[in-house]
């Protein structure tokens, strides 16, 4: 904005009137994807035009979660809130991990005796397999570099005693 000459007061102002209507500019966004108007967004909703009208022009604090929720599952999307303590990246992992796990798990429950589902997620465990191995095989790498820096081994020495190495002489010097 300051290239085009907007000064910082004024810049300022539009940046916050931004942030406080995100939400609402993302369901705005989504509408306008799928090609619906406000008002086939409010029959779709079984509300009326001026209510999606308000919706997609609230700010942030504005918008009811439950609203919003409904307002995308119209639009087919799955709305997942998360609420946890702050987790460094470590415990962010583990815990992605533990999801992983938890929807494979889930995965199994619809094998079931049908070939075509069999075979789906059969492919599918195949790929994920696959991927993991990939991941698991990258990060042994890192890892090990890493080891290597931290403990470096030192360069294997042979030490031999006097005997040992006149011996050793002696047999090369008949070879």
């Amino acid at each position: 904005m300051n290239a085009i000459g907007i000064d910082k007061d004024t810049a300022s102002k539009v940046n916050e009137n931004i942030k406080n209507h995100s939400i609402s500019q993302n369901l705005t966004i989504l509408r306008a994807k799928t090609g619906l108007s406000q008002t086939e967004m409010a029959k779709k909703m079984k509300t009326s035009q001026s209510f999606i009208s308000k919706l997609e022009s609230a700010s942030n604090n504005q918008i009811k979660i439950e609203d919003m929720c409904t307002y995308l599952a119209t639009l087919g999307y799955e709305t997942t809130i998360s609420i946890s303590r702050p987790q460094n990246i470590a415990q962010k992992i583990k815990s992605t991990y533990n999801q992983l796990s938890a929807l494979l798990a889930e995965l199994q429950k619809y094998a079931v005796d049908d070939d075509s589902i069999l075979k789906g997620i059969a492919k599918f465990e195949l790929e994920a397999t696959h991927n993991m191995l990939n991941l698991a095989s990258t990060l042994l790498e890192r890892s090990s570099s890493k080891m290597k820096k931290i403990y470096p081994q030192p360069e294997p020495q042979i030490i031999l005693d006097d005997s040992i190495a006149e011996s050793i002489e002696k047999e090369l010097a008949l070879a």
